[in-house]
């Protein structure tokens, strides 16, 4: 229970930070994946936006702490439920229009989530270690994968949407999640105090900060494009059933025996089907709308740029 509080304090807090950095993003100059020194300046040189890299950063760390305290399949379909609803509540609050489809997509999220957590509920164990070699051989792998995929299209001079890098920073996202819970293991079975040797001493910390930097460039490039509401749904869902998948694996953490809690997860990620579904259908408006606002905001944009320099 204590695991499972902790993650939905945690995703308030990275809800926050993410409806500051996309304010400050909406209001700043385009930023783009291919251009990376032009990237980091705008967004560093941004005060709004490091504010709330800052709380989404802590969000982040109280996520780490409680998939230490519980297993992968509660604590993080927790942690992406919490910033469903928050990010509904704060988008409706900002006077924001959602469609019908986001409505439906952000309301079946806590819902694919919720039982992706109830099929864990009897017999859930905790998993705190993992076959190190392969656990770096999965998030190296992933991570190199989304930038291929990203490079390969930005480089043909092909669009890629922002539902599309929203999956791509999903999974770049879910390898950092990988070595999160590697650290939040050790937190459970050292302590804090006892475990800052330990962790230095592995490869976690540093592969959580690959996975990290990839995934928040690739989303804040799909966060300009589009809304909130729009990519962190596919980015949290790319994210969540690919940690939950190959965390469950890699910590050894069982699938249920029953049948009947089976059939909770199974029905969990079919769920996560329907919403990546329902999103990717409104991309196209929600990317339409943004840019008109930003052109009105902020002035027509240079000479050979689209939407966001790509």
């Amino acid at each position: 229970m204590i695991g499972l509080l902790v993650a939905l304090l945690s995703a308030v807090v990275y809800t926050v930070g993410l409806t500051v950095e996309q304010r400050a993003l909406h209001g700043s100059e385009p930023i783009s994946v291919n251009r990376p020194l032009h990237l980091a300046r705008v967004l560093l040189t941004n005060p709004r936006w490091v504010s709330g890299c800052a709380f989404a950063a802590l969000g982040s760390v109280g996520l780490i702490v409680s998939l230490g305290l519980a297993p992968v399949s509660v604590a993080q379909p927790a942690f992406a439920a919490g910033v469903a609803c928050g990010i509904l509540v704060i988008t409706l609050v900002l006077g924001e229009r959602l469609t019908r489809g986001e409505y439906v997509a952000l309301g079946v999220m806590p819902v694919a989530l919720g039982l992706l957590s109830l099929s864990t509920a009897d017999g859930a164990e905790t998993g705190t270690t993992a076959h190190i070699p392969l656990l770096v051989l999965v998030s190296l792998a992933t991570v190199a994968a989304c930038l291929a995929v990203v490079g390969l299209a930005g480089g043909r001079g092909r669009y890629m949407s922002a539902a599309a890098m929203g999956i791509a920073a999903g999974f770049a996202q879910g390898s950092a999640g990988l070595q999160g819970k590697g650290l939040g293991g050790l937190l459970a079975d050292h302590g804090l105090w006892n475990a800052v040797v330990p962790a230095l001493l592995s490869p976690h910390p540093y592969l959580y900060a690959v996975g990290w930097a990839v995934g928040i460039v690739l989303f804040q490039t799909s966060m300009q494009r589009s809304r909130a509401s729009i990519t962190a749904p596919v980015a949290n869902v790319a994210g969540n059933v690919f940690m939950v998948v190959m965390g469950t694996l890699l910590f050894g953490e069982r699938l249920p025996d029953d049948p009947a809690t089976l059939g909770l997860r199974i029905g969990g990620f079919a769920l996560t089907l329907v919403v990546v579904v329902l999103v990717r259908g409104n991309v196209a408006r929600a990317e339409a709308d943004t840019s008109r606002r930003r052109a009105q905001g902020a002035g027509p944009a240079p000479a050979g740029t689209r939407a966001e320099g790509s």
